[in-house]
């Protein structure tokens, strides 16, 4: 369902007719009028910008185009607009104006696969799938305005998207749910193929992302029995000073509209309806002010955040202040994980199964060099800047977390970023344990709150981590394969699931409150051996192997 809060927005105020158009096009198996009507209400303004001058590294086939055609006419053709579909000569249309965005390529960080794919069409729906208007806007510049697009261009359905299209007809029912794996599988028939390898994808050989789930299983239960606390189980709890209902919460990712058309949205509202903490990304697409502009006053949330730039590290003071303005968030989260991009290999193995081969080199680099060098200095100096709870997102081995505590930094999330930056990077599972006892030695654990994220797919999991010292657990691609398949209702699904899971868990274990939670419930002697025999067979079925290259089909 549409969020409430979202159609309660000055702007969209009257978007309640575009909605239902929207809706019926969907279901009925019209993306593209769904996807055009819906891009009125989300983007209703036309943008119309100035001509921007010619950039170094324009290629040769760019500067010819220019010379034959005269963009002060502003009548660029769909079937001219086609022409230029290549690396080396690449136009794209947003918002009815043709740029050529071929210099870009070689800058944009971590885009040029999705670039590609909308080359030499109308690329607005797909663009603010994964883009805001403020991303935009610091984009254009580096973008060469051609003309005006003379007519509306229809992108043809391709095999794979009618293929989609027949699958989401035959969802399974939410009532035939039962686990978050069930969503992952579902999510692999109803996405492209590259956005779902996008969301997979961990680094190199993928140790870390499947020992970030199997670490769990080699903690085992000691339940106690005939207690009477399991007569009322309390699931509520506190993070940073924040009353919350569930002992998770929805962590920060990108791309939430590549899973469905209403994006953070679905997140934010479902999480509002049942107390459940958002973590809301710096990479939306919708963009922070306006994603801001409907989400009410009494809910809670942190905000994430990471430095692609050394400006951004500058300016950091006043993004804090400005955020803290805002009623609903409650703290902020760093990641200082982010020295470089990781070596995501599933990812750039399918792009290049796509690609044509003079686009190869630019497809598949991971790397991103202009991330800034952060410190400890940097952390202080955004503890200066604000009095409202601050957390660091990726930090990996105890040390670390003692640093932190020591520094004032109210809380950290050990995670790895899902498995996706160094492979063989340890599950946090196991920092866990080590981050505890080290706080312990140092007599430091109250000054600190410890939050775990990666391969969480039971409340059997959550409880595990609440065991072994976790305040609260994290979750991301489960929630965007659940959106894939079922927008919000997936989200409110899989937050029904794991409530249910984790008060089933406690009444087994004789614990009534999450408060009481601690090591006597759990066997964890086995954490740090890694056994190779450990398997969790819905996880694997669900889990996308790496695959090979494949042999040309004719030569």
């Amino acid at each position: 369902m549409l969020s409430r809060a979202f159609l309660k927005g000055s702007r969209l105020r009257n978007a309640t007719p575009y909605y239902k158009f929207w809706k019926r096009s969907l279901t009925s198996g019209n993306p593209i009028s769904a996807s055009v009507k819906f891009s009125e209400v989300i983007n209703p303004k036309k943008v119309y910008f100035r001509k921007a001058s010619f950039t170094a590294g324009a290629t040769f086939a760019a500067l010819l185009s220019y010379f034959f055609l005269d963009p002060s006419e502003g009548d660029i053709t769909v079937s001219e607009l086609r022409k230029h579909n290549s690396i080396n000569d690449c136009w794209i249309a947003l918002n009815g104006q043709v740029y050529d965005i071929t210099s870009f390529l070689q800058k944009h960080p971590g885009g040029v696969a999705r670039l590609l794919e909308v080359a030499g069409s109308d690329a607005t729906d797909k663009f603010y799938q994964i883009h805001s208007d403020a991303v935009f806007d610091k984009m254009k510049d580096n973008f060469i305005f051609v003309g005006n697009l003379s007519e509306n261009a229809v992108n043809e359905l391709t095999e794979e998207e009618m293929k989609i299209m027949e699958m989401k007809k035959r969802l399974p029912p939410l009532s035939a749910i039962f686990s978050v794996s069930d969503f992952e599988n579902i999510a692999k028939h109803v996405l492209p193929k590259s956005t779902f390898m996008y969301y997979a994808t961990g680094a190199s050989d993928e140790f870390t992302i499947r020992e970030n789930h199997y670490a769990y299983c080699r903690v085992f239960f000691r339940p106690r029995v005939l207690h009477e606390s399991v007569r009322e189980v309390d699931t509520s709890t506190t993070f940073l000073g924040t009353k919350v209902s569930l002992p998770f919460y929805i962590t920060a990712f990108a791309g939430s509209k590549l899973a469905h058309p209403l994006g953070e949205l679905n997140l934010q509202s479902a999480s509002y309806d049942a107390n459940v903490m958002q973590m809301v990304p710096k990479m939306m697409s919708y963009g922070i002010d306006k994603f801001f502009e409907h989400v009410p006053a009494d809910q809670n949330q942190w905000m994430q955040y990471h430095f692609d730039d050394q400006q951004e590290v500058e300016d950091v003071v006043e993004f804090v202040r400005k955020m803290e303005k805002q009623p609903s968030v409650k703290g902020f989260f760093f990641n200082v994980d982010l020295a470089d991009i990781g070596n995501r290999e599933k990812d750039s193995r399918q792009r290049s199964a796509e690609a044509d081969t003079e686009e190869l080199d630019m497809l598949v680099s991971n790397t991103y060099n202009h991330y800034p060098l952060l410190t400890w200095s940097t952390i202080d100096k955004i503890l200066e800047a604000t009095d409202l709870p601050v957390g660091l997102k990726g930090i990996q081995r105890g040390e670390d977390v003692v640093i932190a505590a020591e520094k004032g930094v109210k809380a950290v999330v050990l995670s790895n970023h899902g498995g996706r930056q160094l492979d063989f990077s340890r599950p946090p599972l196991e920092v866990l344990a080590e981050a505890k006892a080290m706080l312990k030695e140092k007599n430091l654990d109250d000054k600190i709150e410890l939050y775990i994220d990666g391969g969480i797919r039971r409340g059997s999991d959550i409880i595990k981590a609440l065991c072994l010292g976790a305040k609260g657990v994290g979750l991301g691609r489960p929630f965007l394969y659940a959106m894939a398949g079922y927008g919000e209702d997936g989200v409110s699904k899989i937050i029904s699931l794991l409530e249910g899971e984790i008060q089933n868990n406690m009444r087994l274990l004789g614990v009534g409150r999450i408060e009481d939670l601690n090591e006597s419930f759990i066997d964890a002697k086995n954490l740090a051996l890694r056994n190779p025999r450990t398997n969790d067979a819905l996880y694997d079925e669900a889990y996308e192997q790496l695959f090979f290259p494949q042999f040309k089909r004719s030569v």
